[in-house]
């Protein structure tokens, strides 16, 4: 497969909430950062997803996959893609654009996704009126990154736990 093809198919697998398909793709030590969750590492970036892929039933999350392309600079292995994300969050909806930047290694496996989104606009929708006045303040941007951070190792411990006693 293609570098665009294994993102093609990750995305797909995103877009149907096939964690497994997902986890698949990516190497053990995949990295994956974003404004909320600005550097995750192996079990904590391939955990996120299967959060946000379990959370999906509550949150009434879809992911709608805008565009795929292969990179002019390095085609066999750096992808551009844009995708959508649209879900609840605490009650309130959010849509969110996001642009990502994929690397692909030789073996076809996902190393890192580096998505970008317009932070302000997610807060704005998020988190109301706090998230429409101080969007753009650092502060902010580090609270959510705290409490996603702590949402995630939670969600790690729980998964841990589920899996051993299974």
């Amino acid at each position: 497969m293609s570098a665009k093809e294994v993102v093609q198919k990750y995305l797909t697998a995103y877009t149907q909430l096939d964690y497994a398909t997902m986890e698949s793709l990516t190497t053990d030590n995949f990295v994956f950062e974003d404004p909320a969750f600005p550097h995750l590492e192996g079990e904590h970036a391939r955990g996120m997803f299967k959060m946000f892929i379990q959370g999906a039933p509550k949150t009434g999350a879809k992911f709608t996959v805008v565009e795929v392309n292969s990179s002019e600079d390095d085609p066999s292995h750096k992808v551009t893609a844009k995708y959508d994300a649209s879900y609840n969050f605490e009650g309130r909806p959010v849509v969110n654009h996001m642009s990502s930047v994929f690397l692909v290694n030789n073996d076809g496996k996902i190393e890192k996704q580096v998505d970008t989104f317009d932070f302000s606009a997610w807060a704005s929708q998020a988190l109301g009126i706090i998230g429409m006045l101080f969007g753009s303040f650092g502060f902010l941007r580090a609270q959510v990154q705290k409490r996603g951070a702590d949402r995630l190792e939670a969600f790690l411990r729980r998964d841990r736990e589920e899996r051993t006693a299974n």
